[in-house]
């Protein structure tokens, strides 16, 4: 069961979410889609991925590297900070690079969003460690539904499948012991909460 556990953690981890968010987005949402040629797309994904995923994971293995984390499970409070800090520059440089270009103002909203969610959880983690694997699915859950409201369309199928997959991280990161039930269910409301606030309301600079 652990090792399922393990499973579920890595292939959802918060680093993926702003891009399987976009994905989403581009896939399911009519408006979005209709905006958005693939080849602009397959750039899109590109600044996304490299500023989301692969800059902030080569810094935390540095990181590591250096002694700054012991684990990459980063266990503690206190090993959390320079990862988290550092990965918001990132984002914010995927952010500066993407807002050159004429985009749908959702997409601006949804990587506003999760830049807003990390900001959150560094404050928050000054006094208590709250799910940042919760907070990254229940983000996109929470952009999708703003999405659904904003853009007038529906997909209940998607929305099932999501809410199973926010399920499963939850019970996962539960029975590898990473939270609390308190904790895990606190970054869950922390993501969806700012994700909806921030596409529903099209937030970005």
């Amino acid at each position: 069961m652990r090792k399922i556990a393990h499973l579920i953690s890595a292939i959802l981890h918060p680093l993926f979410m702003p891009l399987a968010c976009v994905f989403v987005a581009y896939t399911f949402d009519w408006y979005i889609n209709g905006s958005l040629s693939a080849d602009q797309m397959q750039i899109i994904y590109l600044i996304v991925a490299f500023s989301t995923i692969v800059f902030p994971a080569v810094n935390i293995l540095l990181l590591k590297w250096y002694g700054v984390v012991r684990t990459l499970k980063m266990e503690s409070r206190a090993e959390r900070n320079a990862p988290f800090i550092s990965t918001v520059f990132f984002y914010g440089l995927g952010y500066y690079m993407l807002r050159k270009g004429a985009l749908p103002e959702s997409l601006f909203s949804i990587l506003v969003g999760y830049i807003a969610v990390l900001l959150l959880i560094i404050i928050i983690n000054f006094r208590w460690k709250i799910s940042a694997h919760a907070a990254g699915i229940f983000g996109l859950i929470g952009a999708v539904v703003a999405l659904f409201q904003v853009h007038s369309f529906g997909n209940i199928v998607l929305l099932s499948i999501l809410l199973l997959l926010g399920g499963l991280v939850i019970t996962s990161r539960l029975i590898l012991a990473a939270h609390t039930p308190s904790e895990s269910y606190s970054g869950a409301a922390v993501g969806f909460l700012t994700m909806y606030f921030c596409v529903y309301f099209g937030i970005f600079i």
